[in-house]
């Protein structure tokens, strides 16, 4: 178990963070150009997309297997280091599938379809129990240890397979267009909303797994007490990332349509959302806090632990709603590199200092570290907020044509941008 755990937090730092955030190119590209007249583009930011994580996943595949020696050299025990080792090559040939399986999703998501994925998740998740028993438990083919990374790379693959099956059979073939060298091309202005994005999502993952490290020094209570309070805020934090998904789609697609009033109605009605459930959210938090952690433990001071710290968790459920909205609006418009400098301010530059000396300089020790991480959410939250109140919309609506027409006019052909496209730019930066 401490193996698998440990593989898990290195699989999410290093590979799961880094490319998931380069695919949230993909919320403002794709959305923006099904609603634009270059709807057959989304086939081309997809293909993009595919290739740019497959690319990135060969240095991070040569981290995978270099992974035991990496672990020795951070101290961890030989053992540990070779399990987890193992774990992650077990894991390493369904990596692929799940990072498409992401892009593909989006390339859905984008065109209103968000009910394929949790048809395919539907039928994959019972599959992948099966799997799991036949690999680890089975007297006959059953593999031990090795055998669960095995099944989840199985897994992945189903989930990817079913959901091509399910555009190339029922919806979302018709923006396909089929592979081209195009593909090769216009990569600048895909990174140009790829890096902002990586550094937007993996600021605020790391951030949760750095909390979580820190915890467990502060004894065996306060790292039972931080396991079952990040799994209730993870749970709670679901329905503010739906809303997110669909404001995401919804305002990128009213962008590409050139519906300015439209999209910034659609993100205050996200945002009144946000608000609506955060409240909620806390309400029952505040209401269930003494009895919440005897659902996890039976240990006293474990239960104690968790009702002192879930009233912070409490606070923060409106700022993290606002946090995860935000952050969906701003990929819709194309914003991500805002939302990247308010997670780097308000976790590394505020959240860890005052983290450090509230737990362990003022010995407040759990408290301390989620009271931090409780400021840094009202910064990202707010300071969202702020940015999407400011945004300019009919401005944004410019900029998103501009960019369609010019990853529409890329052509390997010639290798280059069309000239009239880039005065276009031109004239655009200098407005």
């Amino acid at each position: 178990l401490a193996a698998s755990s440990l593989a898990s937090m290195f699989a999410a730092v290093t590979c799961w963070s880094v490319s998931l955030g380069t695919a949230t190119a993909l919320d403002t590209l794709c959305s923006q150009s099904y609603t634009s007249h270059h709807p057959h583009t989304l086939g081309l930011h997809l293909q993009r997309a595919i290739l740019v994580l497959m690319v990135l996943f060969v240095p991070i595949a040569g981290i995978w297997l270099s992974s035991e020696h990496i672990f020795s050299l951070l101290g961890q025990e030989p053992a540990l280091a070779q399990h987890a080792a193992i774990f992650l090559r077990g894991l390493m040939p369904g990596a692929p599938a799940f990072l498409i399986f992401e892009c593909v999703k989006k390339y859905l998501n984008a065109q209103g379809n968000m009910h394929a994925s949790t048809y395919v998740l539907i039928i994959a998740s019972p599959v992948n129990v099966v799997l799991n028993y036949v690999l680890v438990w089975n007297s006959y083919i059953g593999m031990g240890y090795i055998g669960a990374p095995i099944a989840t790379s199985i897994s992945y693959w189903n989930m990817l397979i079913l959901l091509v099956l399910y555009i190339r059979f029922v919806d979302g073939y018709q923006c396909w267009g089929g592979w081209t060298r195009e593909c090769l091309t216009g990569w600048r202005e895909f990174m140009k909303l790829a890096l902002p994005g990586v550094l937007m999502v993996c600021t605020e993952w790391w951030a949760f797994e750095v909390i979580s490290l820190a915890a467990s020094y502060l004894g065996t209570v306060a790292l039972a007490a931080q396991s079952i309070v990040v799994q209730t805020s993870g749970l709670l934090y679901t329905v503010p990332f739906g809303i997110s998904i669909a404001a995401s789609n919804r305002v990128g697609n009213l962008i590409g349509m050139g519906d300015a009033r439209s999209a910034k109605v659609a993100s205050r009605v996200s945002i009144a959302l946000a608000i609506i459930f955060g409240c909620v959210n806390s309400c029952m938090l505040l209401i269930f806090k003494e009895r919440w952690g005897r659902l996890f433990s039976e240990d006293v001071d474990v239960v104690a632990t968790v009702a002192m710290v879930l009233p912070l968790v409490a606070l923060f459920q409106i700022s993290d709603g606002l946090a995860g909205v935000g952050g969906g609006v701003l990929r819709g418009v194309g914003l991500q590199h805002l939302g990247a400098y308010l997670n780097l301010i308000a976790y590394y530059l505020v959240a860890f200092p005052l983290g450090y000396l509230l737990a362990f300089h003022f010995h407040w020790g759990l408290k301390g570290l989620w009271s931090a991480l409780c400021v840094a959410l009202w910064m990202v939250g707010f300071g969202e907020l702020w940015v999407i109140i400011k945004t300019n919309w009919p401005a944004e609506v410019i900029k998103c044509k501009i960019r369609n027409d010019l990853l529409a006019a890329c052509k390997t052909s010639v290798g280059s941008i069309q000239d009239d496209d880039e005065r276009s730019l031109v004239d655009h930066q200098r407005v």
